[in-house]
């Protein structure tokens, strides 16, 4: 095998949790790019229905799912009809995360309510899709978690959600470890500034406002792009990396942790 066809996912069959837009659409046309069909996992069915139709204009299956990763009932059962509809489970990608309001909230005055919100969406539903994708996985695996640079350093307005994402490195390192003798590999990735709709709303801004505000401190000299993201997912993702686990990657553009 040449070292270009380790990056070929041919008959892998993955999953995207928030694979309706912005980073989650990128790596799931990616994967699909490479080869693997691909089942995008969202609450809005329009959206997960298009980036569908657009992997399968790739020449890949595309399975749309409505689904909200914070129902816990959902995931295993969004993940038996992949196994059902395309016969097996190779890639998990757990990418849906965030602030479901669009306000940041100070550690001071938070309430325990949005406490226990944020951490459930940005560190049990990761953990529990990666559970449940691992069980399905009878011929080794990879599992991605999609984090953020948040993880690395204050977040003053995102405590907890910081706090969520470095909890996840520290499980990601674990479920490595567990899950190894099963040949099923766990990674993490964690972006930078990539200009999302979830970014522009949270931040009241507008996307060129966000590209004029971060792009100029990034030392790359440029805000980030879902493909950014979705080139490291392929790699963690693909042969190439049947040998990497329990690692986290920034794709930030340089910014320091």
């Amino acid at each position: 095998m040449g070292m270009h066809e380790l990056f070929r996912l041919d008959g892998k069959v993955a999953v995207v949790t928030g694979g309706g837009r912005g980073i989650g659409r990128g790596i799931a046309l990616a994967l699909a790019e490479c080869g693997a069909d691909v089942a995008v996992v969202a609450r809005r069915q329009h959206d997960v229905d298009a980036v569908a139709k657009e992997i399968e204009e790739r020449g890949q299956r595309g399975l749309g799912v409505s689904a909200d990763v914070m129902d816990f009932t959902a995931i295993p059962k969004v993940l038996d009809q992949v196994v059902e509809d395309f016969g097996r489970l190779d890639i998990m990608v757990n990418n849906a995360g965030g602030n479901l309001d669009r306000k940041m909230y100070a550690l001071p005055d938070i309430s325990i309510e949005k406490f226990d919100e944020q951490l459930t969406l940005n560190m049990k539903t990761k953990w529990w899709g990666s559970q449940q994708a691992a069980k399905r996985m009878t011929d080794g695996g990879r599992i991605i978690n999609i984090i953020s640079i948040a993880a690395h350093k204050p977040s003053p307005g995102f405590g907890v959600y910081s706090a969520a994402n470095m909890g996840m490195i520290s499980m990601t390192r674990t479920l490595a470890v567990e899950l190894a003798p099963k040949g099923i590999t766990v990674n993490c990735i964690a972006p930078g500034v990539i200009v999302t709709e979830m970014l522009v709303e949270t931040m009241n801004i507008s996307e060129q406002q966000a590209v004029d505000t971060f792009g100029p401190v990034i030392p790359l000299g440029r805000t980030g792009r879902p493909e950014d993201c979705a080139a490291a997912a392929v790699f963690f993702a693909s042969p190439a990396a049947e040998w990497t686990t329990g690692q986290f990657i920034d794709v930030a553009g340089g910014q320091p942790n």
